[in-house]
């Protein structure tokens, strides 16, 4: 009965101290934000502004949200807080979003937060996903609606009894998504990172075949913005590439870095003096890069590159001159552009007289490629007449080519030899008879009529030879004829015809273009390109630095929002690709995270801290139980136990010893009662302490019982003359403990359940 009525007891002074403590805590916290789901929005304000915000909160609450009340609540820190609590038609995704611009008229330097219950908040979502997220996720039953939270998304719930449901379907969205950052190191920024984060999307579906990969490195919510953004960045890289480019040397024993100036005369009367404060005439030029060479690069950021000049330069040091520093070489892209929109210009010019002259020789060649097949036919003509006459040749000779001349020339030879023999006997005879002169005459025209003949049959036979090297040659003719009739015949006259006719069409378009017009506008350019100043260039680059950071445009990082089925190593490559470089670092996180309630977190902490109160007080009362009721009957049993004890020595003493400190009864007595006092009073109390099991507190109650029950006769001693006294009359155990052992105990419970059952008062 004791034991029950301690657990009964202690399970009550537990459960009251830690209800007591969580309601104070509870009403503590009511009144600083109210109770759960009471208000919808908090509005914080300097304390010294609270007046005039009352008046204005009450001002908008009236105006914008009739119905909507407001509530003062505490001001802590210095920080003033007001609760708005709004009408249920006006707690929409639209009202929820442009709250900030609703209560901007606020004075104090006033902030609008979120209250309204149940909610859901998912944070660490990518600006462009947002929109996306939100769709998605007020196409779940449970979801009231979904709407932009400052960096985070909010999620408004039609009931609480649907946070789990809805938490499980939008992990499960965050789960078929992630997020590729790519990071850009200091120096390797992209100029344009919207644009490359659009290519570097682009890319990943056309090579990757990705369903989805969208750049979300900026707010898709507004489009013209993003838009206007990536085209200031370009007018930024236009104006940066036509900046003048300076190269400085620098003098020997100095060095220049990145971010310092060096002052230059410019228009200036005099060289920047030592000590003094630069001049609004002279040059001044700021290092943006320092090379590996001592060369240094820079911009001008005061006056322009040709009023540079050959001076030198000086260092700017505590914003007065310094020392002699460099020699500054520069040049001017924008120089280079008016000389050649000048050339661009005289060349334009000369585009009607180009256009007639070359209208002027397709007309020939239009005629020339009308006369070419009748050329062609005429050359196949000929090449016929030829091969005729080679056939004609061939016919009058071969009968030539059939006699054989030589052996008549040999006899008609023979003949003429012999009769010059019989001519010469014939002069010897003539010596003696002048008859035989007309002999010798007849004999000699016969010898040359021999020789002729000879001579004709010779002439003959050369006729036969040239005859046939000319049949030879006209047919040699007549084959590289046909060969280059056939190469001519293959030449397409009618398609180069057509060729020609569209050249002259688009000669006539070339001629109809307005000539002038654009040799003027040329002429502009050229004359207003070198009118920008290298001053003027920097300033320009300055602001669009200011406005483009304004609108919150990532330089070092883009995200690209995709499925979680692709890993970074298949996208590197891509990325290597689209921004010329191998310089970036690649990381896959998730598209958001839940964001546990905070309120709901708080409640959580006071649950917590009531458990913990619970056993830290089931605890104490423990040890008072165990130290006031339980050590007198601990103490009774050890002297029991002593009385009975046999001596030991050796080894056998020291064993006892150290078993008997976990095995004596009045130990075993403690532990256990220990044991099922704490257990049952942390179940029935709601105790909890953080990390610790359930199987640690009956361990904690047993070591609790068994410190008592070490110093159990300190805590309670016992009169051993008067139990001696009481057994000598005959006295019962339970009888000696009811009248002597407990009477003259520790006061306590026990003592008090006694009471009734003493008989010797």
């Amino acid at each position: 009965m004791l034991l029950t009525v301690s657990i009964i007891i202690g399970s009550l002074v537990a459960s009251s101290v830690s209800m007591a403590a969580n309601a104070y805590f509870s009403k503590t916290l009511a009144s600083l934000v109210g109770d759960y789901g009471e208000y919808d929005l908090v509005i914080q304000v300097r304390e010294e502004m609270k007046d005039d915000t009352a008046m204005q909160v009450n001002k908008i609450v009236t105006e914008v949200f009739p119905g909507g009340t407001v509530s003062q609540g505490p001001t802590v820190t210095g920080k003033s807080f007001f609760y708005v609590t709004l009408p249920d038609q006006y707690k929409t995704k639209e009202i929820y979003e442009n709250l900030s611009k609703t209560f901007g008229s606020i004075p104090g330097g006033g902030s609008v937060g979120m209250m309204t219950e149940p909610r859901l908040n998912i944070r660490g979502v990518p600006d462009g996903a947002k929109n996306m997220l939100i769709e998605r996720i007020m196409q779940m039953e449970g979801v009231r609606f979904a709407f932009r939270d400052g960096s985070s998304v909010g999620v408004i719930l039609t009931s609480l009894d649907k946070s789990s449901a809805v938490s499980n379907s939008i992990k499960n969205i965050l789960k078929d998504y992630q997020v590729i950052e790519i990071t850009f190191p200091v120096g390797s920024e992209p100029a344009n990172p919207v644009r490359l984060g659009e290519g570097i999307s682009e890319a990943m579906q056309k090579d990757l075949h990705l369903e989805y990969a969208q750049n979300v490195s900026i707010d898709g919510k507004n489009d013209d913005m993003t838009y206007m953004v990536s085209t200031m960045i370009e007018l930024k890289r236009f104006l940066s590439a036509y900046a003048s480019q300076v190269t400085l040397t620098p003098a020997a024993g100095t060095k220049l870095a990145k971010g310092d100036i060096v002052v230059f005369q410019g228009q200036a009367a005099q060289l920047p003096q030592a000590g003094q404060v630069p001049e609004k005439s002279n040059v001044i030029v700021e290092i943006t890069a320092a090379l590996a060479n001592g060369i240094a690069e820079g911009r001008i950021t005061q006056g322009d590159a040709s009023k540079l000049g050959n001076t030198p330069g000086y260092k700017l040091e505590k914003e007065v001159v310094g020392a002699q520093t460099a020699i500054a070489t520069y040049k001017n892209p924008r120089q280079e552009l008016g000389n050649a929109l000048g050339e661009t210009g005289k060349l334009v010019g000369q585009i009607p007289g180009f256009a007639q002259d070359a209208k002027s020789l397709s007309g020939i060649a239009l005629g020339a490629l009308d006369n070419y097949d009748g050329s062609v036919n005429a050359l196949a003509g000929t090449l016929s007449s030829l091969q005729v006459a080679g056939g004609t040749i061939q016919a009058a000779t071969s009968a030539l080519a059939g006699i054989d001349t030589r052996g008549i020339r040999y006899q008609l030879d023979s003949s003429s030899r012999n009769i010059g023999g019989l001519v010469t006997s014939l002069q010897v005879v003539k010596l003696l008879n002048g008859d035989v002169n007309s002999t010798i005459s007849t004999l000699t025209g016969a010898q040359q009529n021999l020789g002729s003949l000879s001579s004709s049959l010779a002439s003959l036979d050369s006729v036969a030879a040239n005859a046939r090297q000319a049949k030879s040659a006209i047919d040699n003719i007549v084959a590289n004829g046909e060969t280059t009739l056939g190469t001519l015949r293959a030449f397409d006259a009618q398609r180069a015809k057509r060729g020609l006719a569209d050249a002259n069409v688009r000669l006539n378009g070339l001629q109809e273009i307005n000539v002038p017009m654009i040799t003027a506008q040329v002429q502009y350019l050229a004359s207003a390109v070198p009118n920008l100043k290298d001053d003027e260039i920097s300033h320009s680059v300055t602001l669009l630095d200011k406005f483009i950071a304004g609108q919150v445009i990532p330089g070092a990082r883009i995200q690209i929002l995709t499925t979680s089925s692709i890993g970074t190593e298949a996208v590197a490559p891509i990325v290597y690709a689209q921004a010329g470089h191998n310089n970036v670092s690649l990381y896959s996180t998730a598209l958001g995270v839940i964001e546990p309630n905070a309120r709901g977190e708080l409640y959580q902490v006071l649950n917590e801290v009531r458990g913990v109160l619970a056993g830290m007080t089931a605890i104490i009362i423990t040890i008072l139980f165990l130290g006031l009721d339980h050590t007198a009957i601990m103490t009774v049993i050890r002297r029991k136990r002593l009385a009975k004890k046999l001596p030991a020595t050796g080894w056998r003493k020291v064993a006892k010893r150290m078993t008997g400190a976990f095995t004596a009864p009045e130990r075993r007595y403690g532990m256990g009662v220990g044991a099922v006092m704490l257990t049952a009073m942390f179940i029935l109390a709601g105790g909890g302490i953080p990390y610790l099991p359930w199987i640690g507190v009956p361990i904690i109650g047993a070591l609790l019982g068994l410190l008592v029950a070490a110093y159990t006769e300190k805590i309670s001693p016992v009169a051993g003359e008067e139990v001696m006294a009481g057994e000598a009359l005959g006295l019962s155990l339970d009888e000696v403990m009811r009248e002597i052992v407990i009477p003259s105990g520790r006061p306590g419970l026990m003592q008090k359940l006694n009471q009734r059952k003493v008989k010797f008062k």
